[in-house]
């Protein structure tokens, strides 16, 4: 059974179990999927999908909706978790951002602009969230300041790549956007799969190596006894 434990028992795991590390992990995921979308998407909508300014307005104007309409993340967590929509809607913005270069018209763009929007702003509630209820007033400020900085970090270094990498590798929008977005994807199926094997193990793999190591211990001492009850049984022969 999983067992909820408080934020002060949780500083005593080890710092890869710990909540504050899947904050870190999504401060590193989402900007990775996130500005590698947007700092190719004028230039693949222009080179690519031939946009004009209207069909540019148009695209803007759709991507904003999921962000007014991100209040209905308190309907969903009745139903989910927040750290498993949380990692949803990081696989959602990856996943979009993955498949932008394959859907170069504008009905296509606009499907995944409004598919990556909804990944990124449900990301984004949840993320602030989760954040101000793990962590304590007294390091929040702190933390808060290292979640930022981590995730400019990863920005930077996507803007890096991105600038030196393209002409000397000759890249490509669909090769770039899938790095990028297949990254984050990994990244959200990663820590789901991992949560959910600890969890299995704890309940089911833990409790039956347990008993086959009571099993084996009983074993032992069965065998130590009848081992002790002969020796006794030669001595009192040896003794006539």
């Amino acid at each position: 059974m999983f067992t909820p434990i408080t934020l002060e028992q949780s500083r005593a795991l080890p710092f890869w179990r710990r909540p504050v590390t899947l904050l870190f992990l999504m401060a590193i995921a989402m900007p990775v999927a996130f500005n590698t979308w947007s700092a190719l998407l004028n230039n693949f909508v222009i080179e690519i999908a031939s946009f004009d300014g209207a069909d540019i307005g148009v695209l803007h104007t759709l991507r904003e909706i999921p962000g007014f309409l991100a209040f209905l993340v308190i309907f969903l967590i009745i139903f989910i978790r927040e750290q498993v929509l949380g990692l949803l809607s990081l696989a959602l913005l990856g996943a979009a951002t993955a498949v932008t270069a394959w859907f170069p018209t504008l009905q296509g763009i606009l499907v995944i602009t409004v598919l990556s929007s909804i990944g990124f702003h449900y990301f984004e509630t949840v993320a602030q969230s989760l954040q101000l209820q793990w962590l304590s007033k007294e390091r929040a400020p702190q933390m808060l300041g290292w979640l930022v900085a981590t995730g400019s970090a990863a920005t930077l270094v996507v803007y890096g790549v991105i600038v030196v990498l393209w002409e000397p590798l000759n890249l490509s929008y669909n090769a770039v956007y899938m790095a990028a977005g297949g990254f984050t994807v990994l990244v959200a199926l990663f820590w789901a799969i991992w949560v959910r094997w600890r969890r299995f193990r704890r309940a089911r793999v833990d409790p039956v190596l347990e008993d086959v190591g009571h099993g084996f211990e009983s074993v032992g001492d069965g065998f130590a006894r009848r081992r002790s009850g002969f020796r006794r049984w030669l001595d009192s022969w040896r003794s006539k």
